[in-house]
């Protein structure tokens, strides 16, 4: 599998030299160079694609993901889900050049990941009388959405001819996170200072989320590399670095809401940790391809 994407790689490159020699013998001579087109006059783009990250941090600085994998229960727990660290996505992007080294675009991505949650579910109740009752939760991974919209700023690197080239992509967005209700491989949550053994419960449970969104604003800086295959289409490598701020972060309090009867709800909570696990991711890649027109 490598070998057949070193020797596509290989081949694109040939076909990008090879495009790149096209274009500047295509000027007239005496002519001015008309700058405000690109790549063979192409001067709108199209990119679809997909991608994948890591979230880098997450085995350092996750409290949850630590006192995870220090328990008694944790490999018989990872042998019965998908212990998947990497979260995947697919993009789309609409651009226009503006210059010879300088586009506009916007860009979509959506997220597929996981995350583990800590006793979900739980209930605390008061009866009549001031008793007060609690009904622990579960802990369990589960998956989670995210939609990314963000404007880019695109500038070719000297000697590239928009869209195809070495270009710095500085970016601006919006995440928009939601976990996914669902039956998910579940630890029973006995109370909160409970040490977990081998004979640990670990079931099948139908855990519920509200469909609300956690956001987090995204700051990203990237490089793109586009290998021209034909006049109209081009082939795009990304590596990207990126700081996503948990808003929910800073409009919380921390300590959930209360639904119309006074008891907590703690799906604000769940938010919030979604959106401090989103945080955790720094870097990502991905490639697709390039229609230009």
């Amino acid at each position: 599998m490598l070998r057949n994407i070193f020797i596509l790689i290989a081949v694109s490159l040939l076909n990008s030299a090879n495009s790149f020699t096209q274009t500047k013998s295509t000027s007239e001579p005496g002519k001015k160079k008309n700058l405000n087109t690109g790549f063979y006059g192409k001067r709108f783009m199209l990119q679809l694609g997909g991608g994948i990250h890591h979230n880098t941090l997450l085995k350092i600085t996750s409290s949850a993901e630590k006192n995870l994998r220090n328990t008694a229960y944790y490999s018989r727990y990872k042998d019965q889900i998908k212990p998947d660290q990497f979260n995947y996505s697919l993009y789309g992007n609409l651009g226009v050049v503006l210059k010879e080294r300088f586009a506009l675009s916007l860009d979509f991505n959506y997220y597929m990941g996981n995350t583990f949650l800590t006793n979900i579910g739980r209930k605390e109740t008061y009866d009549q009388m001031g008793n007060y009752f609690y009904t622990p939760g579960y802990d369990s991974r589960v998956k989670y959405t995210t939609l990314r919209i963000m404007p880019r700023i695109e500038i070719g690197s000297k000697g590239s001819n928009m869209p195809v080239g070495l270009v710095n992509v500085l970016g601006l967005g919006i995440e928009l996170s939601k976990l996914k209700s669902g039956t998910y491989k579940s630890i029973s949550a006995y109370d909160s200072y409970s040490y977990y053994t081998d004979s640990t419960q670990i079931s099948n449970q139908q855990l519920k989320f509200e469909d609300e969104f956690a956001f987090n604003l995204t700051l990203m800086y990237g490089l793109e590399y586009r290998l021209a295959i034909s006049k109209n289409i081009a082939w795009n490598f990304g590596g990207y670095v990126h700081i996503n701020i948990p808003i929910q972060e800073l409009i919380s309090d921390g300590i959930g809401f209360y639904d119309f009867y006074g008891n907590p709800n703690y799906n604000d909570e769940y938010r919030l940790q979604l959106s401090r696990y989103r945080a955790q991711n720094l870097f990502s890649v991905r490639t697709g391809l390039v229609i230009m027109l």
